[in-house]
């Protein structure tokens, strides 16, 4: 915890490896989708590393981690408090719909997230879809570019959270007029 505070990123390193998985394996117990639950491991680590500085050495970083988690997941439904959730629709409701209008929807967001995808900044929009939509690991997008796996991160949690922040708006704005065909 002292190394990390003073910048130390192989400390960082360290404790992103020792914890990582074991904070991924809480998150599900919060998050069914496990693209949120890897999010929030990988939004708390990045936060962890932006206000290291504040971190408290006499306590226990797993405490603190787990905290963390918690308290991303309580924040997340409170932001989401009155959306509308697949998981909250009846599956009668997804199956009466046209499956030439529900092409149209997916083949329509499709667009969009492409489309925002091309506006990302050049590096991030690179390495987004290496990672995204080619596949690719961390390391190897690192390896690639020539730069560190952290930067690497940091790029993929930025193009995403943009991507994310204003595909969910365009899907607010194209759901409301898809569910107003069935209702």
């Amino acid at each position: 915890m002292i190394s990390l505070r003073q910048g130390d990123i192989k400390a960082f390193d360290e404790l992103y490896h020792r914890y990582a998985k074991k904070s991924m394996g809480f998150a599900l117990r919060f998050f069914a989708d496990r693209y949120v639950a890897e999010e929030a491991v990988q939004e708390i680590f990045i936060r962890i590393w932006e206000k290291r500085r504040e971190l408290d050495e006499s306590k226990s970083f797993k405490s603190y981690l787990f905290q963390a988690v918690k308290f991303y997941m309580f924040n997340f439904i409170r932001d989401r408090k009155g959306a509308l959730s697949f998981d909250e629709v009846s599956e009668e409701t997804f199956q009466m719909g046209n499956s030439v209008e529900e092409d149209l929807h997916y083949k329509e967001m499709e667009a969009a997230a492409m489309q925002l995808i091309t506006r990302l900044p050049t590096v991030q929009q690179q390495v987004f879809r290496m990672n995204k939509l080619e596949g690719l690991t961390i390391q190897e997008i690192a390896s690639r570019m020539n730069l560190s796996k952290r930067t690497i991160e940091h790029h993929i949690y930025l193009a995403t959270k943009t991507v994310k922040s204003k595909l969910r708006y365009h899907m607010s704005v194209s759901a409301m007029i898809f569910w107003g065909l069935f209702f």
